[in-house]
Order: structure tokens, then C-alpha cells, then sequence
């Protein structure tokens, strides 16, 4: 695997950003809170509180929202002419904390399937809580004070970054604005990231 990071900005029309962010910012988008957004048990979890919004997961449509992503995801593929089959496409939604949620270091560094994939990662609206990613790929929990930032991505809407999934990356907690953003994981077929 290549250690390509791809941003692309403006991934698809206006118009669907548009209507991605008034849907999924709504009133009526069924968000479900997560008490901790890195939710592993493997990694120190740090109890930064979320919410969550799963649209597929194992072959499964979980979401009658699917539709509204699936356009999306084939736009991405298409323009990174990265194809392959869905894992797994879920939302999050992190809003600023209070300090004594947030403490002063990054969102826990994770992969999110232990398995070869790429990771479509999809910002719904302009924001703080920058993307980061790590200088390893693999399986292997390492020192993650020791681990070296190879990037990291603002948040803006429109905006596609895309990854080797083994690669170890996190987000930092939002401080301003709200953090939205839509994760496609894509089991690898003809791509070199």
C-alpha cells in the first residue's frame, strides 16, 4: 500500500452539500449519543461525549438516511477512481465540551477496522476540530505520544479526505463550531492508498 493522503475539495455539486448539511443538521436527523467518540476498548478512552448516526454496517443498510449518502460515496469513488466494496458509512457530530471533557490532548489515535480498507472521510459543514493523521499504518497499538503527525485537515464543507484505513488518525475536539462529518470504509479492490 502507497501512503497517499487525498484531499479533494468541493467533491460534489453545491447543492447536494447543501442539502446533506440541512438534513443531517435538522431537527429531525435521528442522532444517537455515544459517551466516548473514540469508543475503543482498546485505547485510553478519554470519555469525550457524541453523537452518532450508522447508515451501513456488515451488508446491512441501517439507516433509512442511506440514499441520501449513497450518491455521495459514488461521487468520491468516482472522482478518486478508487472503487471497492462498503464496509461500513456512518455520521458523527462533536460539539464544543467543556474542559473538563476535553483536557488538553488530541481525540485518541485509531484505525477503524482492523483490516485492509480505504477510509472516504466527508466534512458537512466548515468547522474546527482538525483531522489528524499519524506517520503509521498497521494493526499494532503503538506509543501514541511518540507517533509523528504527517497531516492535518480543516474541516470544510465539501471537502473529502481520503486514506489508507490502516493508517492511525483522530480529530481534535471542536472548540468553536460543531464537527459533523459522514466515514465511508471501503474494503480495498483496485486502489493503491
Amino acid at each position: 500500500m502507497m501512503n497517499k493522503i487525498i484531499v479533494i475539495d468541493n467533491v460534489i455539486e453545491k447543492k447536494l452539500q447543501d442539502s446533506i448539511e440541512k438534513e443531517l443538521l435538522g431537527i429531525n436527523f435521528p442522532w444517537f449519543f455515544t459517551p466516548d467518540i473514540t469508543n475503543s476498548k482498546k485505547n485510553n478512552n478519554q470519555k469525550r461525549p457524541a453523537f452518532k448516526h450508522f447508515y451501513y454496517n456488515n451488508d446491512v443498510v441501517n439507516s433509512s438516511y442511506f440514499h441520501l449518502i449513497h450518491t455521495l460515496m459514488d461521487t468520491i469513488s468516482e472522482k478518486s477512481k478508487i472503487d471497492g466494496k462498503l464496509i461500513q458509512a456512518r455520521s458523527f457530530l462533536q460539539l464544543p465540551l467543556n474542559e473538563k471533557f476535553t483536557g488538553t490532548k488530541l481525540d485518541t489515535p485509531h484505525i477503524d477496522r482492523e483490516i485492509p480498507h480505504t477510509v472516504f472521510l466527508y466534512y458537512v459543514c466548515d468547522g474546527d476540530g482538525d483531522t489528524i493523521l499519524y506517520d503509521y499504518e498497521g494493526t499494532e497499538k503503538k506509543d501514541f505520544d511518540k507517533l509523528k503527525i504527517t497531516k492535518r485537515i480543516k474541516p470544510k464543507k465539501g471537502r473529502v479526505v481520503i486514506f489508507n484505513g490502516l493508517r492511525w488518525h483522530t480529530a481534535e475536539q471542536p472548540k468553536n463550531n460543531i464537527r459533523c462529518i459522514i466515514n465511508f470504509n471501503i474494503a480495498n479492490v483496485n486502489n493503491d492508498i
